[in-house]
């Protein structure tokens, strides 16, 4: 993780969250609407379920709640989501494919130029009509058709599960040999395919344990600390598994941590993120009540390690964003999360090209005066000796920041928020 060196005019670029200097501060940069991407009938879904990023572009995967077994939901590609004019974005419909609707969700991981997307996911049927976790290739959007052998992991690929619930990236023990995670609905494991061929790895035994020895196996989400231990949405709950090999943890359990247990266990879409920062690492996640009176419409940072964690702050989404405008506040429970490193057009990478040069310097220079967003580098409403002093002092530089994509759902609107993390 590299810190980015000079900063300048940087506390105009937005509302900072956080409880301290000594943890990280969350920058709000954008709040955009994608309800027009994913309208009822859509062809990627008519609500957003998770997203991926891959250093320039985000994939958004959609789910149908419709109660058929046999609806549109796919990806939506939105490259260049790292400028600093939103209208530059560029929005491709990437895979569509008929799957289950209603509760049955999508998740979406990107690794190396791939997309592995889970559909119809809590789809009981067996039935790749239905339900099914594929591979594309994440430029052009093609299905990787011998991928598995069949094309697909059914829920039966995993050692006979009845039903899959999400997918995540597994780094591997210390960080070495990462595979896909599946988590199955009933099941005290975390199973893994490999990238390159879709074929079963050694599964983790990992049953979710309370402090009384009582198991339980509602499986929700999954996420990894990059040591590989594992965190899993379980009951609306969070257990902790502390990783000790390639495919064990400790005691073949993972264990209560943060305990939601008066939240309801039924709901989908129960969501968690292990997110590292420069200042320390959090888990973000969101909670259901099941009671629409009693909502909490906001995602929640916990700060810590390993098996000790507290509440550090949340996201509400109607921090300010760099031009001093509110967004309104998130209205609804549904969240999903991912991270990841890109170019800092703050610090003067206007064009995203990863360093500070005459490219960019010549950009300033022809939009001088102007209020062209994507080379307001302060978003003061103005290019100006300003901006043009931002690029002089970072030039010759290779900017990079840490972001944080949030999207939410009412399911009538989808909504799509980014954070810049700063140490």
């Amino acid at each position: 993780m590299k810190r980015y060196g000079l900063i300048v005019a940087v506390l105009s670029l937005g509302a900072v969250v956080g409880t301290s200097w000594s943890q990280a501060q969350f920058r709000h940069l954008k709040s955009v609407d994608l309800s027009n991407y994913f309208p009822a009938n859509g062809a990627q879904g008519n609500a957003v379920s998770d997203v991926a990023f891959d250093g320039q572009n985000l994939y958004i995967a959609g789910f149908s709640t419709a109660n058929t077994t046999s609806e549109p939901v796919g990806v939506l590609k939105i490259s260049n989501v790292l400028s600093l004019d939103a209208s530059a974005w560029g929005y491709t419909p990437l895979i569509s494919l008929t799957q289950a609707g209603q509760s049955r969700v999508s998740y979406v991981v990107y690794r190396d130029g791939f997309l592995y997307l889970g559909t119809g996911l809590g789809d009981s049927s067996n039935n790749s009509a239905q339900t099914g976790i594929r591979k594309y290739d994440a430029t052009t959007g093609t299905q990787v058709s011998n991928w598995n052998n069949t094309g697909v992991v059914l829920p039966s690929d995993l050692s006979n599960s009845s039903r899959a619930e999400c997918l995540e990236v597994d780094p591997g023990y210390q960080g070495s040999g990462a595979s896909l995670a599946v988590l199955a609905r009933g099941r005290g494991f975390i199973f893994r395919r490999a990238f390159d061929t879709g074929l079963a790895l050694a599964n983790i035994l990992s049953t979710p344990t309370r402090p009384d020895n009582s198991t339980t196996t509602g499986m929700r989400d999954i996420t990894f600390a990059p040591n590989g231990d594992a965190y899993l949405r379980v009951d609306n709950s969070v257990f902790y598994a502390q990783r000790t090999g390639a495919n064990t943890v400790a005691n073949n359990r993972a264990d209560l941590i943060l305990n939601f247990g008066t939240d309801n266990a039924s709901q989908v879409l129960i969501n968690i993120l292990y997110l590292p920062t420069p200042s320390g690492d959090y888990l973000v996640l969101n909670r259901r009540t099941g009671d629409a009176t009693n909502r909490i419409n906001r995602a929640l940072l916990y700060s810590g390690s390993g098996a000790a964690w507290n509440p550090a702050l949340e996201l509400t989404g109607d921090e300010p964003l760099p031009d001093g405008s509110m967004p309104a506040p998130f209205n609804f429970d549904i969240f999903n999360f991912t991270y990841g490193f890109g170019p800092d057009p703050s610090a003067g990478d206007v064009n995203l090209d990863g360093i500070v040069d005459d490219a960019d310097l010549l950009q300033i220079l022809f939009a001088f005066g102007s209020a062209d967003p994507a080379n307001d580098v302060n978003s003061d409403g103005v290019v100006d000796d300003a901006d043009l002093l931002t690029v002089l002092f970072n030039f010759g530089s290779n900017p990079t920041a840490q972001y944080l994509f949030v999207i939410s759902t009412n399911i009538t609107n989808d909504r799509l928020d980014i954070y810049r993390v700063e140490p």
